[in-house]
């Protein structure tokens, strides 16, 4: 197998397989984006791809993406591009991918010395089993459209930014990048906790298919009554969806996530199913 640069031909011509890679031409963006192509030196078809890129709201590693044809794995092929985009980075940041526990991706990873730095409960939740979050009466929650946008957005960075810190931390001028996905943010059943005008926790619920995602925390780490004030921002949005007929929502959070990783165990409809969490290999 002979590895060079992807170029725009090789994007156009991706064979049907190439299905779940984004395949650019080799430094698309800047030089801190690199992509390869592995090609048949006798025939010249593809055998394989990878890629290896910065994420601009967290930068400190180099996210990766691996793919060989189904029909010629564990043959090395996979480990070659690696080598080869090792070589490639501009900087000698770690290189990382995630994927679920036991998945050919997560074990192929491991195969090249990768290790979890993080990990990601399974989280399906039926709306109805919310009523089995018991709340305290004194804590009143409002729905994100009854809030100012301008500081449901400050509530957002200060949260995103704490939650990640210690295994993930944010790149210089994130904001931007962070709240252009945030503006998708459903306002109807996203429920807050405000104090003196200031959110102070939150479910913020963001649309997608088959489930809506939910993320669920509080704006510091150390909000002295986070868990109860989080636990009425969650149950109060899964009423809400529920109301509105939406049978299930999948959250979005972190073994490290301090207020929401206990909270998720209150609820007993959780499905069970396989952990993901990010990997990094040298």
């Amino acid at each position: 197998m002979q590895i060079r640069s992807a170029t725009a031909v090789d994007v156009a011509a991706a064979p049907e397989w190439l299905d779940g890679v984004d395949l650019r031409p080799d430094g698309w963006r800047d030089r801190w984006t690199r992509a390869v192509v592995g090609v048949d030196v006798a025939t010249g078809a593809l055998l394989g791809v990878g890629r290896i890129f910065t994420d601009r709201v967290h930068d400190s590693r180099f996210w990766t993406e691996i793919m060989v044809a189904p029909y010629l794995r564990r043959r090395g092929y996979g480990t070659q591009i690696a080598r080869e985009l090792a070589l490639l980075r501009a900087e000698p940041r770690l290189m990382c991918d995630r994927g679920f526990t036991g998945s050919e991706r997560t074990l192929f990873c491991r195969s090249l010395g990768g290790q979890p730095y993080q990990t990601c409960p399974p989280g399906r939740v039926l709306t109805a089993d919310a009523a089995e979050l018991v709340v305290s009466g004194s804590v009143r929650t409002q729905r994100g459209a009854d809030v100012g946008m301008a500081e449901l957005r400050r509530a957002w960075v200060d949260l995103y930014t704490w939650m990640h810190e210690d295994w993930a931390p944010v790149a210089a001028q994130f904001e931007q990048p962070l709240l252009h996905d945030f503006e998708d943010v459903d306002l109807v059943h996203t429920r807050v906790v405000v104090v003196d005008g200031e959110v102070r926790a939150g479910a913020f619920v963001f649309p997608d298919d088959p489930a809506p995602g939910v993320v669920a925390e509080c704006r510091t780490r150390t909000e002295p009554d986070g868990s109860t004030l989080l636990r009425a921002c969650v149950r109060d949005s899964l009423l809400e969806l529920a109301a509105h007929d939406v049978p299930a929502v999948v959250f979005d959070g972190h073994d490290t996530d301090p207020h929401f990783r206990p909270l998720l165990q209150e609820l007993p409809t959780m499905r069970m199913g396989a952990w993901s969490g990010p990997m990094v290999a040298v």
